[in-house]
């Protein structure tokens, strides 16, 4: 009888460890995710796409645009096409944008 109470303690007690280790692993992967995340930003952020350069702030009318420091490539973020493209109706971005945006 005893036996089996201590199978029985045996089973509750790897049940309870491999519990714990579900859980801490579930913790790490959040953690090693997250950090992913961070570095990959860290490593991309203000670089350029095309050639993997700084890039570099600059006004264009008023706007703050990316321009790298190596190939001269302009990059804009979330609409700012739009506001480059809404300066003067007649030109030919504005034309283009409005009719393909």
């Amino acid at each position: 009888m005893a036996n089996k109470w201590d199978e029985r303690k045996k089973a509750k007690e790897d049940e309870y460890f491999v519990k714990q280790e579900r859980e801490l692993l579930a913790k790490l992967k959040v953690k090693q995710e997250g950090e992913a995340k961070v570095s990959a930003q860290k490593a991309c952020y203000m670089k350029c796409p095309k050639c993997g350069e700084p890039l570099k702030e600059r006004k264009f009318q008023k706007i703050l645009i990316d321009q790298c420091t190596a190939c001269n490539g302009i990059w804009l973020d979330a609409g700012e096409m739009e506001q480059v493209a809404g300066r003067d109706n007649e030109s030919w971005l504005a034309r283009f944008w409005m009719k393909n945006g």
